[in-house]
């Protein structure tokens, strides 16, 4: 009958979307010669839904709400916590062709140059393929950005990737260029590394940015008791790690940073992180950051 096949309809319509999300609490604490200690307690709780257009196309988005846990209030300057829309963008299929167009995340090799949103489009050609080609332009707080991303995967264990951007903004230009590698030993064991310039400005530490990282398993929010170790020595020229990743290393610095992740539970993870290391061009200035964070998968 009418009603059954809009009941029918109403379901496959509630079967197209998704939802996943997190609720996450951070504690930061940093410390920079001559300054005292900033810390920080965030709440964080982020909703994704991803909804199905089509056989080719999805929309994706992403909300966050923060709490400020050290002032016990919002993040925002009343005091209250909105919730922001961070990412909405719809993404397509076709054969071996990835395209994306919104408000959408970026991330550049290993996280050194970009791990941020822009508004833009990106296409990647060969998706997942030995060879994988992937080009960028957008905005990014108002800075225009361009870019493109090329990796090659000769084996199964080893992957190298080429990359350039092209940032420009009211003070300038940046050129920057990067290359890096990982070679993975086991399914247990990795070493990544990488070497990035942003060839518009003067020949110093602030214009060049390397990373070198060994990675030991991982935890899984699907297995409980699963955990992961790293260690890496991050060098983070702020005229080229404009908008890194990395969750302890502060840009400006060079030094260590050490960390781990855990799985209490099933979609319970916990990672802790510490840098220490010194300022760039400041050798004499010592620089270290505590991370720690508790996520409940939804």
């Amino acid at each position: 009958n009418n009603l059954g096949v809009r009941v029918s309809n109403l379901e496959s319509r509630i079967d197209n979307v998704k939802w996943t999300g997190k609720l996450n609490y951070t504690y930061e604490r940093e410390k920079v010669d001559g300054f005292p200690a900033g810390t920080s307690n965030t709440l964080l709780l982020r909703l994704e839904p991803t909804a199905t257009v089509n056989d080719h196309w999805k929309v994706k988005a992403r909300l966050d709400a923060k709490w400020n846990a050290k002032e016990d209030q919002g993040v925002d300057p009343d005091g209250s916590s909105r919730v922001q829309l961070k990412r909405a963008y719809a993404m397509g299929h076709y054969g071996i062709t990835e395209i994306k167009a919104g408000l959408m995340p970026y991330t550049s090799e290993q996280t050194v140059v970009f791990d941020n949103t822009f508004t833009g489009f990106g296409v990647t050609v060969g998706k997942d393929q030995k060879l994988e080609a992937t080009l960028l332009a957008g905005r990014d707080a108002g800075d225009n950005v361009r870019g493109i991303n090329l990796n090659w995967r000769p084996t199964e264990s080893f992957r190298l990737a080429g990359e350039y951007y092209s940032q420009s903004d009211l003070t300038g230009n940046r050129n920057i260029w990067g290359v890096g590698g990982t070679y993975t030993f086991s399914e247990t064991a990795n070493l990544s590394a990488g070497y990035w310039k942003n060839t518009s400005q003067d020949n110093n530490d602030l214009n060049r940015a390397y990373n070198v990282e060994f990675n030991y398993k991982g935890a899984e929010k699907e297995n409980a008791r699963s955990f992961g170790l790293f260690v890496a020595y991050r060098h983070l020229g702020a005229a080229v790690a404009v908008n890194q990743g990395f969750d302890a290393a502060v840009t400006g610095a060079k030094g260590w940073e050490i960390g781990g992740d855990y799985t209490f539970a099933k979609n319970v993870v916990g990672t802790l992180k510490y840098f220490d290391g010194k300022g760039i061009p400041a050798p004499n200035t010592k620089v270290n950051k505590f991370y720690g964070s508790l996520d409940y998968f939804f």
